[in-house]
């Protein structure tokens, strides 16, 4: 009995179906030794039961699954945990003391400029920002 025609697999087009990597390698490495293959959906494998009763499988990925942008995240953030990132934790407290002063004169600026505007008036505000030139 050929490996290729199973009676209870799906057929494609032509009587064909499509052979899935893992098959491919297994039968590169047992050959006439396979006495019957799985396909493992929920791994993305197939297992291979030899002649002898032992079993052998392969990966129908030809890559490793990429990490989920998630993942990536998290271990990224362990890495800073752990102090083995390629920024230390002495830099990531600088930056973040540098943005807050940022953000505090930012929102003084803005605060100013809103009561400048509310004190001299909606007129005299706009002649005063038309004077000044603009880059």
């Amino acid at each position: 009995m050929s490996l290729l025609d199973q009676s209870r697999t799906r057929s494609r087009f032509f009587g064909r179906r499509s052979m899935h990597l893992g098959e491919d390698i297994l039968l590169a490495r047992h050959g006439a030794h396979i006495h019957h293959l799985v396909h493992d959906r929920r791994n993305r494998r197939m297992v291979a039961v030899l002649h002898d009763g032992t079993v052998d499988f392969a990966s129908n990925a030809l890559l490793a699954a990429a990490p989920t942008p998630l993942e990536r995240l998290s271990q990224q953030l362990q890495d800073v945990r752990n102090d083995v990132a390629p920024i230390s934790k002495a830099d990531l407290k600088i930056l973040g003391w540098f943005t807050a002063g940022w953000a505090v004169v930012s929102a003084i600026f803005i605060v100013g400029t809103i009561a400048l505007s509310a004190a001299t008036g909606t007129q005299a505000f706009a002649q005063a920002a038309t004077i000044f030139p603009s880059y």
